[in-house]
């Protein structure tokens, strides 16, 4: 029997075993904490020092549009993890700060193209607990983008020592290697990768069956716009 079509104002998640679920930024405050977040994974990584504030907007730009989904993982009503999916419109994708000329390029390809962005972890975590969440928020990550986006290639950009993860585990494809990343705080290179849809080995799908068969509805979350919106009514 085919399963209900799952509401995709109101997604959320619980990975089986974990006590972390997975939904959209509903307040301020949550995207306030995906900006400390972001800040201190990229300084505890090294990859950059203190900013005032505590806080880094990587794509300011991208934050309010709504195309835009911002993503965490909320444990105990405290945001431990985020990430970030954007669909191709007039607000562009991330990638066209660093990689304007590749994700143009690919853009003529006439695909329909998502960008996903600022994956981190809150650093108070232990590493093997890190290591799960992330995995359990890029599977969430692709997931949001096929079923609200109904994306055909995915643009990403990672630090270039997990090139070769992402290739194993998703077909993701290397576009081009940047040593440094210009303009920015970050003392770090980026790899810009593709994930196109019908690559996906067919173990990282069966896995998205999975998760459509166990996923469960909660409370309204609308695009980011909506949900700030209402925050502040």
């Amino acid at each position: 029997m085919d399963r209900p079509p799952i509401s995709l104002d109101e997604l959320s998640y619980r990975p089986a075993g974990k006590t972390y679920t997975l939904r959209e930024a509903q307040t301020i405050r949550e995207l306030d904490e995906v900006h400390r977040i972001t800040h201190d994974s990229i300084v505890e990584a090294g990859y950059m020092p203190p900013q005032c504030g505590g806080r880094i907007i990587s794509y300011p730009e991208l934050d309010p549009s709504p195309l835009t989904t911002i993503l965490v993982a909320v444990e105990e009503g405290r945001v431990i993890g985020t990430n970030s999916i954007t669909g191709d419109g007039p607000f562009g994708l991330h990638t066209d700060r660093h990689f304007k000329a590749e994700t143009d390029a690919i853009r003529a390809e006439g695909r329909k193209l998502v960008s996903s962005f600022r994956i981190a972890t809150d650093p108070r975590w232990s590493a093997r607990r890190s290591l799960a969440l992330v995995m359990d928020m890029l599977k969430w990550s692709y997931f949001v983008a096929w079923k609200k986006y109904d994306f055909e290639t995915m643009l990403c950009t990672f630090n270039p020592k997990h090139e070769g993860v992402y290739a194993r585990l998703l077909a993701a494809r290397t576009v081009k290697l940047l040593d440094v990343m210009e303009g920015d705080h970050i003392a770090a290179g980026a790899v810009m990768m593709r994930i196109d849809r019908e690559r996906t080995p067919a173990a990282f799908v069966a896995e998205m069956e999975q998760i459509e068969a166990r996923v469960a509805t909660g409370s309204a979350l609308g695009g980011y716009g909506q949900t700030i919106a209402r925050s502040l009514a």
